[in-house]
């Protein structure tokens, strides 16, 4: 009679955990927490919404690996997709540069760039101001409003524009350079 009482027990625990799943997994669907197709970020794995079944959901990151979470084990997450997403990019310059110059330089050229990309950049990218003072330049933050599947491109894209349009300019970004100084024989 016991062994019969053991199995009632581990199979109730296991009916809960499935009653559990499936309850989470309904009030995910009826609440549209998220959908197929939506980017998410789950405890530190990011990826696109494969599929969203009664128990589980199954998530596909950029590389292709599917993580497979039972629903009620989804608690705390992030949806990407619902807003658009910015792309940050910092780029240095170097201090004898004249900011005034180099701002109206932006206003005018940053536009052109929205019009190079419409496919990838939502808005004409936009100069922050000095992000800060660094070592060997003065560090300049842009931003892009782009979708969640193109934060990464976006900001790639971005910082590729910046460098070629900083050459066009003559606008100097500086690099990190070492001085060795010999000592005297």
């Amino acid at each position: 009679m016991a062994g019969v009482g053991i199995v009632g027990l581990i199979l109730g625990f296991g009916a809960q955990s499935l009653i559990e799943d499936i309850i989470t997994g309904a009030f995910i669907i009826f609440e549209n927490q998220y959908s197929v197709g939506d980017i998410i970020i789950l405890d530190d794995f990011r990826g696109t919404v494969r599929s969203i079944g009664v128990r589980t959901t199954v998530i596909e990151d950029a590389g292709g690996n599917l993580k497979v979470v039972n629903n009620s084990d989804i608690r705390n997450f992030q949806n990407r997709s619902r807003n658009n997403s910015v792309a940050l990019v910092v780029v240095s310059v170097a201090y004898s540069t004249d900011l005034k110059k180099l701002e109206a330089m932006l206003d005018e050229s940053l536009p052109a760039l929205k019009d190079q990309h419409p496919e990838l950049y939502l808005t004409t990218p936009r100069y922050l101001g000095v992000e800060k003072l660094g070592d060997s330049g003065i560090d300049l933050k842009f931003a892009a409003d782009v979708t969640e599947k193109n934060v990464f491109s976006g900001q790639r894209m971005l910082a590729r524009d910046l460098k070629i349009l900083f050459d066009e300019k003559g606008v100097e970004i500086p690099f990190p350079q070492v001085v060795v100084h010999k000592a005297e024989e």
